[in-house]
């Protein structure tokens, strides 16, 4: 024991330092936070909030239907393309959607798959990559572009809008309608993704319903009065044909750069360098499709819920961090190689928020480590040896009594924030499982973390290419004949920002 307390002194004192870095570096993260939580409650509550006033579902169904592109970049994709195309071309009410399928010479089996629903649907197309993949995500996305317009010419057709898809997604059955309207006004347009109903213990799983709420109704929202530049979240983003080309022409032929590993992050601020109309628009329908936790399969949710995308995300720990680290590869060093920090003072701020997580993250799981520490010390002079005389020097002072105390208020008012927003796209039962589920977040944010720069750090040394890490997709097969409310009750009319 006299071994033990000679060593104490000064390893508590390297504890009670690295509990202050953390929490210093959580408190500036948290008030960050707080600042946008603000933005967005004193816009809904004072009314200051942007809004649009875009037609009722009566206009929508009136407006003649324009051709409009949906691209679906696939690798090993097998699994879930056929179900992807047939479900969808199903579900959607517009005729005059066109699915481009793009696929690699070296995966027979996807293109199987496409061929098969192409046998049912002369609306699906397949546009084979020339080469062996996987290359990059961007390159599979530009062979599709060079395809659509190709199409066009050769079909002497004219599309409205080209729209991103991936192959896990169920696309809301009135998404198109509002395109076609949405189309003739931005350029970009960017609905809500959310994740699909996870059960309530699948902790991992659960995180994407939590953060894509939350993200998807407020920070997006607040992004755009802010900076004006709408990240793009490669799922349920429009793009004008004017856009479209001029982004082919402004990168040399190729609408994506090959090289991002977020090549829709990335256009998206290419797309507000252009000088392009782009909004974020959460439009009310009355319905929505989530999958029945009981059965497993697709079901209608009669509430009144933006129209977006619902999709599976990872539900495994690997899958998920290293899906989160292939995000902060391209978010955070590559967008801070290829962006760097244009734009107004907004978009500086909301740069640095999408960049910062390279810092929290590790400092949250300093702070846990930390506290680790300081239990176990109060548990040895507690229990163990009640005559210590060890105390703290830096955590005794006044002012980080009131930064913890400060720091705890963001903790809370954070999970009540999350619970909030989970609950309004979810239910009270996931509401409430959110705040455990923030705690398994940080620990996967960690491991993204440390990921993503071990990954960069190998690249820049050795000046080995970046690969794509693509992540394994899953979807709700047994879709079935979903009945879906009559036309006249689907969509309510409204200003929306």
């Amino acid at each position: 024991m006299a071994n033990l307390t000679a060593y104490l002194p000064g390893y508590l004192y390297s504890v009670e330092i690295m509990m202050l870095v953390a929490g210093v570096i959580i408190a500036v993260s948290s008030f960050d936070d707080l600042v946008v939580d603000i933005l967005y409650w004193t816009g809904r509550l004072f009314g200051t909030a942007r809004t649009r006033d875009l037609p009722d579902v009566e206009i929508l169904e009136q407006l003649p239907e324009r051709p409009i592109a949906i691209m679906i970049p696939c690798w090993k994709e097998h699994d879930v393309i056929f179900s992807m195309l047939s479900s969808n071309s199903r579900l959607l009410r517009y005729r005059q959607a066109h699915y481009f399928v793009g696929v690699y010479l070296n995966d027979p089996q996807t293109q199987d798959e496409i061929r098969k629903a192409q046998g049912l649907y002369p609306n699906i197309h397949m546009v084979l990559v020339p080469r062996d993949g996987p290359t990059s995500k961007a390159d599979c996305l530009n062979q599709i572009v060079s395809d659509i317009f190709t199409f066009e010419a050769e079909q002497s057709i004219r599309f409205a809008g080209v729209v991103m898809h991936d192959s896990e997604d169920l696309i809301h059955p009135l998404e198109l309608k509002l395109f076609n309207q949405l189309v003739e006004l931005y350029d970009f347009v960017q609905l809500p993704v959310y994740s699909f109903s996870r059960p309530i213990l699948s902790l991992i799983g659960g995180i994407y319903m939590d953060e894509f709420a939350e993200m998807h109704t407020k920070d997006l929202e607040v992004r755009q009065r802010i900076s004006g530049v709408i990240p793009c979240a490669g799922v349920s983003a429009c793009f004008s044909r004017e856009a479209m080309l001029h982004l082919v022409d402004q990168n040399h032929g190729e609408a994506f750069r090959v090289a991002s590993f977020t090549e829709d992050y990335d256009i998206a601020f290419r797309v507000s360098e252009l000088g392009f109309k782009s909004a974020f628009i959460a439009y009310p329908a009355k319905y929505a499709i989530d999958i029945d936790i009981d059965t497993g399969n697709p079901g209608v949710l009669h509430r009144t819920l933006p129209i977006a995308t619902r999709e599976f995300f990872p539900s495994g720990l690997e899958a998920a961090y290293r899906q989160r680290a292939r995000w902060l590869l391209g978010i955070v060093f590559q967008g801070t190689e290829e962006i760097g920090w244009k734009g107004k003072l907004g978009t500086k701020y909301f740069l640095a928020r999408d960049r910062k997580g390279v810092i929290t993250s590790p400092a949250i799981m300093l702070a846990y480590f930390s506290m680790a520490n300081l239990v176990l010390f109060e548990v040895l002079r507690s229990y163990l040896d009640p005559t210590m005389t060890l105390s703290y020097t830096l955590l005794s002072s006044d002012w980080t009594r009131t930064l913890f105390w400060w720091t705890f208020g963001f903790l809370v008012w954070r999970l009540l924030n999350r619970m909030i927003f989970t609950g309004m796209i979810y239910n009270m039962r996931h509401a409430f499982m959110s705040a455990p589920r923030l705690i398994v977040g940080n620990f996967v944010n960690f491991f993204a973390t440390w990921r993503a720069v071990r990954i960069y750090v190998g690249h820049r040394i050795s000046g080995k290419p970046l690969v794509w890490d693509k992540t394994s997709h899953s979807y709700p097969v047994q879709i079935g004949e979903l009945e879906l409310p009559s036309e006249s009750a689907q969509v309510s009319g409204a200003s929306v920002s």
